[in-house]
């Protein structure tokens, strides 16, 4: 097992933007409330599609971040990665004489 890691930075991104469609098509619109019903049964079942909306739309906030904070990281991973490259590109060509 070789301790490099190979990163496809497209294959990321195209991921990062499927889940982002995904995360984004979720529709938290409640039910219209059950009304002219008096049993608790229906109550309770409006406040849980109430707190089901509520969670989803919870949901959706943090998955947005997560994706977010993943595309700064591959941004990151990109420039060092150029960084490092650009560095072993210019220790290659060996020392230079520096003049005076």
């Amino acid at each position: 097992m070789s301790g490099e890691v190979k990163m496809v930075y497209a294959d990321v991104e195209e991921q990062l933007g499927v889940m982002e469609n995904a995360t984004t098509s979720l529709n938290p619109t409640a039910e219209p409330a059950i009304e002219g019903n008096t049993l608790d049964v229906v109550t309770k079942l409006n406040e849980l599609a109430l707190e089901l909306d509520r969670i989803l739309i919870s949901y959706q906030t943090v998955l947005l971040k997560n994706i977010e904070t993943t595309r700064n990281s591959v941004q990151y991973m990109r420039e060092q990665d150029q960084s490092i490259s650009t560095n072993i590109s210019g220790a290659a060509t060996g020392p230079r004489r520096l003049m005076y």
